[in-house]
């Protein structure tokens, strides 16, 4: 099993009139399946075929011997003949127009299993949908396209592949007859595109923010002014525990506003909001609030968006990965929260960290692979991507430290495709999962010309394998091209030596330097996001 990579049969091949990157819903495929040939050519039929599949396989290793577990599903199947005939023709140069346009949906005949269908039967489950026939009569199957994405993990004797991909096919085949001992031959060619859902044709203004709100009640000596910043004794502390209804309390609000949509490389920052309000009720606050409120400081903050790529075998074989893709993560703050009071505006009291440290969300990193930009989450029969936003807070009120998280099973967060009228300066649009996908199928079609070396490779022993061997060149010479001598290795390792003592001394010489750094370009280079140091922010064409 494997990602379909591009592949051209001797003299077969494709033209496209208008390629591109990525491709959606409504987009027009057009080409031409040209033949070059340099001798006469026998040609009976040529066709052309677009399709899309979702393809997923779990390995488990059982000793000496391995298990495979796989599953498919088709979700469309469209085909045209370009040309037939019962002739030979004379060396030349041969094409044929054709045309396809990306369907917007699934085909439920594909969908379905049985007949011509090469789908699985995929029973109800949580995180994915069903095919069987109750959908059918419910009217409920879900034909919704996914977008193009591949995974693969090992992990404890286990192995886990899958991937969607939507292929070209070119297909030319001789005439029947004309040949007395075989049948006739036939050639194929493939081109794998890359498709995305529509999305947005302008930036989304409505973030859909989810609130959670928690009361917190600070009960010690240190409220009063007179044991403020001071050490207590044995006594107060005594009393703390023992005299609990007599020690001052001081209550406030906490609520948090986070988005639980999130739409990659938007125009403006990702909206988290905190706001902080008072609990005066005599219930709750003892101390006199008449003068002043104690402060309350955010001390730490950390925002992950956390990424679940699942798939599963018909029966009763799955397997999930979690990734953590962090977007914000700082410690020893020692930002002041101001009190909601009254009808005071949003601005003058809620905390805005999307604002204040420009949190974004576009490409990342999900173990060793980026995506550019990341994937949007989607639901298959036997794949499926979910994402949910998680954030941890510490405050300090009268040198006491409370936390404040999200729940432990939040709301799924939808993350959407850049809008279409978004232009990222600095950023290439054109890989767009292409190289990640060109070079996950490289390798899954390593691994399927011998169905066991994944594992034969853990057993006999081998070593690194040819793409895995390191190779080093300078400006494409090497020393024998050069006409140096090679160096020794205690030549290198007295240069290796000499470079770690310099870097050493450049370090301490460049300390007191690299030590003055204003608290904003500390805290900015703890931010994760969309870009890197290195890239701009996105900027909206209107």
């Amino acid at each position: 099993m494997g990602l379909t990579k591009t592949t051209n049969s001797p003299g077969l091949s494709f033209d496209f009139n208008h390629p591109r990157a990525q491709y959606s819903p409504g987009d027009v495929i057009s080409g031409h399946v040209v033949l070059n040939t340099a001798a006469d050519a026998a040609i009976g039929t040529v066709t052309v075929s677009f399709w899309g599949r979702a393809k997923s396989r779990i390995i488990q290793q059982h000793g000496q011997s391995a298990s495979y577990h796989r599953g498919r599903t088709r979700f469309f199947h469209l085909e045209k003949v370009l040309y037939e005939g019962q002739y030979t023709h004379k060396p030349g140069s041969f094409s044929w127009p054709f045309d396809f346009v990306v369907p917007n949906q699934a085909d439920q005949g594909c969908i379905l299993p049985g007949g011509s269908s090469s789908s699985e039967k995929w029973k109800p489950k949580e995180h994915y949908r069903s095919n069987l026939d109750e959908n059918k009569n419910n009217n409920e199957l879900d034909l919704n396209l996914p977008p193009s994405m591949s995974h693969s993990r090992m992990n404890m004797g286990r192995k886990a592949d899958c991937f969607i991909e939507y292929v070209l096919e070119a297909t030319l085949t001789e005439p029947r007859g004309i040949h007395q001992f075989r049948g006739p031959k036939t050639k194929t060619s493939t081109y794998p595109i890359i498709f995305n859902p529509l999305s947005t044709p302008e930036p989304i203004q409505n973030y859909d923010l989810v609130t959670e709100e928690r009361l917190f009640t600070i009960s010690t000596l240190k409220l009063l002014p007179e044991h403020a910043g001071t050490s207590l004794g044995i006594r107060d502390r005594a009393r703390s525990l023992f005299q609990k209804d007599t020690v001052p309390r001081f209550s406030f609000s906490l609520t948090v506003q986070a988005p639980s949509v999130i739409q990659l490389f938007h125009p403006k920052p990702l909206p988290f909001l905190i706001t902080i309000q008072p609990d005066l009720r005599p219930e709750n606050t003892t101390i006199d609030t008449s003068t002043s409120l104690p402060e309350v400081v955010l001390r730490s903050v950390k925002i992950e968006l956390k990424t679940e790529v699942r798939c599963r075998a018909p029966g009763t074989y799955a397997d999930t990965k979690t990734y953590e893709i962090p977007i914000l993560s700082i410690r020893h703050l020692t930002r002041p929260l101001t009190f909601a009071k009254g009808l005071s505006g949003p601005d003058e009291s809620t905390l805005d960290l999307g604002s204040l440290y420009d949190l974004r969300v576009g490409n990342a990193k999900l173990g060793s692979k980026v995506e550019t930009p990341l994937c949007p989450n989607f639901t298959s029969y036997n794949v499926t991507r979910e994402y949910y936003l998680t954030w941890e807070l510490e405050v300090e009120c009268a040198e006491k430290t409370e936390r404040f998280s999200s729940p432990r099973s939040p709301p799924q967060c939808t993350v959407l495709l850049p809008p279409a009228t978004a232009c990222m300066d600095g950023y290439n649009p054109n890989p767009l999962l292409g190289a990640d996908l060109a070079q996950a199928a490289s390798t899954a079609s390593r691994d399927s010309e011998d169905g066991h070396s994944f594992w034969s490779r853990r057993k006999s022993g081998e070593g690194r394998g040819e793409k895995e061997k390191p190779s080093f060149s300078s400006l494409g010479l090497d020393s024998r091209s050069s006409g140096k001598k090679p160096k020794t290795k205690a030549e290198e390792a007295a240069e290796e030596r000499q470079a770690d003592f310099t870097s050493d001394v450049d370090e301490g010489m460049n300390a007191d330097s690299n030590s003055s750094v204003s608290d904003q370009d500390f805290n900015s280079r703890r931010t994760r996001g969309a870009h890197g140091a290195d890239q701009p922010p996105p900027r909206y064409v209107p």
